[in-house]
């Protein structure tokens, strides 16, 4: 393992409310170095990442920030990414520790080399250290990494780097992050000890220790309650430098697997708080005895509570839908948007909180055909959609039926919605109206015979007409006796 130095012009950067602290001594996790070359990365099926994948390999409105050495933009693995680089440190000038974290989590699934674990997530690439291989960077100018990754839109922020030192400026940043919804993952160091570094053995930390492709704790990984989480970390095939791959040990490596992992599980929910995902991973199965549970991301991701939900039966036959189900996760900023659909034309916006909805709209009952229930909920910087198509078919045939009221006034009722026409003996217009479905009157003589159309608006239905023939009046007969 490599350890990072300090040097003096460091001074420059404190804070001038901190008149004699110090930065402390952070350390890079993980320099053991294998044989360079494209193979096996068994830590894929070992941490369910590729099971993950037929739900998710992330979406492109959640960022995970490396706060780490510069990796190699221009390896081809890494070329096409979505990132940002930022260097708090001296240039950008490549390294093989950022490069290898890099492409555990972002290599492209472009047939090249190798197959990241989350790569269709966003990244911003973040330089701490010195300069070109250094091994030292110090925790204000990580600090300062920290809230430059928040401010810019991280969800996730990892750390493979840790000291034995603890430092205030660094914690308090760690702190905000968390406070403002950002998950920190860091490595819990490679001393084989029984206590975990700086800054993973915060509360407010995820702190990740290694194992083996035997499921075996590494012999270098530190371990201590605060581990609450296991990924390989031993012979970990990921990118090297100027388009090359290479194997490295450590928990360095073992930390952006959480991070990968987590980021597909934000994808899938983006409202989970960090609070929500410690209680996630505390819900995750762990070997009899041991505090720490081993990374499995489809397991993650089937216990992650999908933010909306939308069940509706494939075909209905109701006027008045009652089987359609929408649950939202109860969140106080979340807003929910609820809308049914006929092919891509908007029908009618529905109530999020009535389970309950008619297909009635524009004044019609709709017609049969296929419709889609579509929900989409959002908190202002991320949203996610559930839809669902079904079948329609309508119960309500066209019909008109006519009557009349009193002797210059019918009372005509419709089924569906269209142009009603009333035409005399003559077949002459009397009258003439869109109407809705529902009754309405028309003035006209009673004792006149009439033909009355409808013609829907639903062109898929058929013209309807009937007659209206005057009720014969009969005559009274006086059967009463004639008096003699």
């Amino acid at each position: 393992m490599k350890k990072m130095m300090l040097v003096a012009a460091l001074a420059l950067l404190m804070p001038a409310s901190v008149d004699a602290a110090k930065p402390v001594v952070l350390e890079k996790h993980g320099y053991i170095v294998a044989e360079p070359r494209v193979g096996n990365q068994y830590y894929i099926k070992q941490t369910g990442t590729d099971l993950a994948w037929n739900t998710t390999r992330g979406a492109s409105d959640i960022v995970i920030a490396l706060i780490d050495s510069s990796a190699d933009r221009r390896h081809k693995e890494l070329y096409k990414v979505p990132r940002v680089v930022n260097s708090m440190k001296g240039p950008y000038s490549v390294d093989y520790h950022g490069t290898h974290t890099a492409g555990i989590m972002s290599g492209r699934h472009n047939k090249f080399g190798m197959a990241g674990l989350a790569p269709n997530v966003r990244y911003h690439f973040y330089n701490v250290f010195y300069g070109k291989n250094s091994e030292y960077t110090d925790s204000w100018t990580v600090a300062k990494a920290v809230d430059t990754a928040v401010a810019k839109g991280a969800n996730i922020i990892n750390l493979s780097l840790g000291g034995q030192d603890y430092d205030q400026v660094l914690a308090d940043s760690i702190r905000r992050a968390r406070a403002k919804g950002v998950i920190i993952v860091a490595s819990a160091g490679n001393d084989g000890e029984k206590t975990v570094s700086f800054p993973a053995n915060m509360k407010e930390v995820i702190a990740v220790g290694a194992i083996d492709a035997n499921r075996r704790v590494a012999g270098f990984s530190n371990m201590a309650a605060q581990v609450k989480i296991v990924a390989p970390g031993v012979n970990i095939l990921s990118l090297g430098l100027n388009n090359g791959f290479v194997y490295m040990d450590g928990t360095s490596m073992a930390a952006p697997m959480v991070s990968s992992g987590l980021a597909l599980v934000k994808s899938v929910n983006p409202f989970l708080t960090p609070a929500d995902v410690d209680a996630l991973i505390q819900k995750m199965p762990r070997t009899s005895g041991k505090t720490y549970t081993e990374l499995n991301t489809k397991r993650l991701l089937d216990a992650t509570p999908r933010p909306v939900t939308l069940s509706v039966p494939s075909t209905l036959k109701s006027r008045y839908v009652k089987e359609a189900k929408l649950t939202v996760m109860k969140k106080p900023n979340l807003k929910t948007t609820y809308t049914l659909y006929q092919g891509t034309r908007k029908v009618k916006t529905l109530s999020a909180g009535n389970s309950m909805f008619t297909m009635y709209a524009g004044g019609d009952w709709l017609p049969s055909g296929s419709y889609k229930l579509q929900a989409v909920v959002t908190n202002g910087k991320h949203k996610r959609t559930a839809s669902r198509s079904f079948k329609y078919v309508n119960p309500v045939k066209p019909a008109v039926a006519v009557k009349a009221s009193d002797g210059g006034t019918f009372e005509l009722a419709t089924t569906r919605k269209g142009v009603v026409t009333v035409l005399d003996a003559n077949k002459k217009i009397v009258y003439e109206a869109l109407h809705v479905p529902g009754k309405f009157p028309v003035r006209s003589d009673t004792s006149a015979a009439y033909t009355v159309i409808l013609k829907p608006t639903d062109i898929s239905e058929k013209v309807v007409t009937v007659k209206y023939a005057p009720q014969p009046v009969q005559a009274e007969t006086d059967t009463s006796a004639e008096s003699t």
